[in-house]
């Protein structure tokens, strides 16, 4: 074979390789970093949610202490805020998975969530509570880990997964929203819900319906993290990290946490709440 028919074939070669290759090997995927650097925004999931996020009824924006988080990063960043409205907790590795959003705040890192997004943080710890029907009096999980007990929680979050291990005999009821597993309480459709403790505050305020506000014992605590894609670049994983760990070291993630309760009503916090590990 010539010389030029040999260097023919290798090239024939060479493309028919390049052309079996997936289309991820031959086209290296945008990572978020790139993504936001390019497009001048942040997208971040939002849903009715308070006092994490709730939509001002006056001007029809976002607010909460979540957003509020959120504005800062874009802020740090010299990027726009874009909030994206998700369908609930119950959607937040979906529309990572999707490039729907670039972040979902108020997760927990629990072990099948880690098997399909990546976090940052934790950006604040919280305890998870319950509050009852007036007719119910439970005061410790063993009250509410009876057959015959229903409890409320959301479909897909971490109050459904903590329920399983602390009350694994109750029977679940399961709604998309809050509102919805409030109204179950206060109507006796459930004996109690259990959620965050600043989420229950905001329903016992807004349900006069509902019973006892109460921290089962034994006491259950969990860090809140930022939701993100999985991806080889880790630039918006650092970012996010430092943020975290700047923003609970100087007290602002507690601070906006306590002025979004506080537009909500709600200025006086019980001395067991807690936005530290200590």
């Amino acid at each position: 074979m010539g010389i030029r028919r040999r260097s023919l074939a290798f090239a024939a070669a060479g493309l028919a390789a390049a052309l079996a290759l997936p289309a991820q090997a031959q086209q290296k995927t945008e990572s978020t970093w790139e993504l936001i650097k390019r497009t001048g925004q942040v997208r971040m999931g939002v849903f009715e949610y308070p006092p994490y996020f709730l939509r001002d009824k006056a001007s029809g924006e976002w607010v909460g202490a979540m957003v509020e988080m959120g504005k800062d990063i874009a802020n740090e960043l010299k990027v726009k805020f874009v909030p994206v409205e998700v369908g609930g907790f119950g959607e937040a590795v979906l529309s990572l998975q999707a490039g729907k959003v670039d972040m979902n705040f108020g997760l927990q890192a629990t072990p099948i969530r880690a098997t399909a997004i990546d976090f940052a943080g934790p950006i604040y710890w919280i305890e998870w509570v319950t509050v009852n029907n007036p007719k119910f009096h439970g005061k410790t999980w063993a009250d509410y880990n009876k057959e015959g007990v229903k409890v409320a929680v959301m479909t897909g979050t971490s109050d459904e997964l903590l329920l399983r291990k602390m009350a694994p005999k109750a029977t679940r009821v399961e709604f998309k929203n809050i509102s919805e597993v409030a109204l179950a309480v206060s109507s006796g459709r459930a004996d109690a819900f259990t959620t965050t403790v600043l989420a229950s505050m905001v329903m016992k305020t807004k349900n006069p319906g509902l019973g006892d506000f109460v921290n089962p014992t034994p006491r259950v605590a969990l860090p809140g993290y930022i939701g993100l894609r999985n991806e080889e670049d880790q630039r918006w994983q650092k970012f996010l990290n430092r943020w975290a760990e700047w923003n609970i070291l100087l007290g602002h993630n507690e601070r906006r946490m306590k002025e979004s309760l506080k537009t909500l009503g709600i200025d006086e916090i019980p001395p067991t709440v807690s936005f530290s590990p200590n």
